[in-house]
């Protein structure tokens, strides 16, 4: 008799078993299809942040290629300034005109 009893408990055992994996493995199913849609959306974002990310690296190409041109054309200007300087400074010499005190490397 605690034989049968026995075989009973343990079929009873092994069926709710059975039963409650079968019901708790749909559940784990939908979460793991879930996590996956996510995965999908954070990958989504991940290649929009790539697609900025090469945006802003154009950008600032762009600005170094300005910064390159101004400073060239910066270093001409100075350089036509500083002609026009010397110039000046020859015309004023050749009218007689003196230095200022106040100036530096001036012998006042």
């Amino acid at each position: 008799m605690d034989v049968i009893g026995s075989v009973v408990v343990s079929v009873l055992v092994i069926a709710v078993g059975v039963l409650l994996s079968w019901v708790t493995s749909g559940r784990f199913d939908e979460v793991n299809r879930r996590f996956e849609a996510v995965d999908r959306r954070f990958e989504a974002v991940d290649h929009r942040f790539d697609e900025v990310n090469h945006r802003f690296d154009e950008v600032h190409e762009r600005i170094a290629r300005l910064e390159d041109r101004f400073d060239t054309r910066m270093d001409s200007f100075q350089a036509s300034v500083d002609g026009l300087r010397s110039d000046l400074t020859a015309v004023a010499l050749a009218v007689g005109a003196r230095p200022r005190g106040h100036q530096a490397g001036s012998r006042s």
